[in-house]
């Protein structure tokens, strides 16, 4: 599939509009779903939506595909996000310290809902965190993007990727066992 786009993103470099209305069509959905989720307007989140694609407009001649087309736009969407929210506080939410996030492979998202009768708690409880660990978490499960292509989309270490993913889980699983008493 990436083969696929990266033949149109290179048709897009060519001046083709209709490989860029079809790289839309494809990736439009994600990409403003990423972007929501980092700035506190949905006006906002258009307008920067609508950078993204412009950028890739112009910028397509320039992908060197070292990554997939998806990676490359959300590092386009990261960018327009930070120009755009430059200076601007956003609200944090206070983190519990004295989580445990050493973790271990039975506390993957699958594992949480299937032993969770109520799988809409898990749905909130990820929309409930703040948002470094949302953002992460949401690129690794919902997009199933690798961790090394998170860490260049969200312009951080690795290390700093899967730090933000353990303390996701280390979260949820406060959070669902406290339902549960």
């Amino acid at each position: 599939m990436d083969t696929d786009a990266r033949t149109l993103l290179g048709r897009v470099g060519d001046g083709d509009e209709s490989a860029l209305a079809a790289l839309h069509q494809r990736y439009a959905g994600v990409v403003f779903g990423f972007i929501l989720s980092r700035v506190p307007k949905r006006e906002l989140a258009e307008e920067i939506s609508a950078d993204v694609w412009l950028g890739c407009w112009r910028s397509a001649r320039a992908f060197r595909g070292e990554s997939r087309v998806l990676t490359w736009l959300l590092g386009i969407a990261s960018r327009q996000v930070h120009t755009h929210m430059r200076g601007k506080r956003l609200a944090t939410v206070p983190l519990v310290e004295e989580l445990d996030v050493a973790g271990d492979d039975s506390d993957d998202p699958a594992m949480i809902v299937s032993d969770t009768e109520a799988a809409g708690e898990l749905i909130d409880a990820i929309r409930a965190l703040p948002a470094p660990l949302y953002e992460v978490v949401a690129l690794a499960w919902l997009h199933e993007l690798p961790y090394e292509e998170i860490a260049v989309t969200v312009s951080i270490p690795l290390g700093t990727v899967k730090s933000r993913v353990s303390r996701a889980r280390a979260l949820l699983r406060a959070w669902i066992g406290e339902g549960d008493e």
